[in-house]
């Protein structure tokens, strides 16, 4: 049985992802990379069942380039051995519904050249397989899952412009009452 890893080990393990899991995925004909066969063989794999039928369907309309190449790029990841002794519950909706909104979001080549994007993919494919990585409790890994999560930061910066642009109308009214308060004034004088 092999030990849960630290986050550290899968950030190495995902950064020397090899240059065939990056090819273009194969839609319309053209491509390299069959990336729902891909896929399904790495669940053949972490099942144990090498001849199981196809698990995982992707082949859904409107699924982007980038989110395939995400796709490849976990099967990588999953190549970890420690995956293998993993149940494989969360594996069909990690790859049918669970990149979907982060995908578009990242560049594909950050998710293996960026140490903090290595970071979250590692912490994403932990926390989807309810593993607590080597070294953290719970709450560490959670907390630490949400500080380099892109998701979380961008809704944080959003919501950061959103309270910046109702103080900047608070201050406008508080102006403009300023103003009428000013005219009247002048008005009765």
């Amino acid at each position: 049985m092999t030990k849960t890893p630290t986050i550290s080990e899968l950030i190495h393990h995902i950064k020397r992802c090899p240059v065939e899991f990056l090819g273009e995925p194969v839609r319309g004909g053209k491509g390299d990379v069959y990336t729902e066969a891909l896929v399904n063989d790495s669940w053949r794999r972490l099942s144990g069942n090498p001849v199981a039928p196809k698990q995982v369907d992707i082949s859904v309309p409107g699924r982007t380039v980038s989110e395939l190449k995400l796709m490849q790029i976990c099967c990588w990841a999953l190549s970890h051995p420690f995956f293998a002794q993993v149940k494989l519950q969360w594996f069909e909706s990690f790859f049918t519904e669970g990149l979907r909104e982060i995908a578009p979001l990242v560049k594909t080549e950050e998710w293996i050249n960026d140490e903090e994007r290595a970071e979250e993919l590692a912490r994403m494919l932990m926390h989807a397989c309810a593993t607590v990585p080597c070294g953290e409790t719970a709450a560490e890994a959670q907390d630490r899952f949400e500080a380099v999560n892109t998701l979380r930061r961008l809704k944080v910066i959003e919501e950061s412009r959103a309270a910046i642009e109702r103080a900047r109308e608070i201050r406008r009214k508080m102006a403009e009452q300023k103003a009428r308060e000013a005219a009247n004034v002048y008005a009765r004088e």
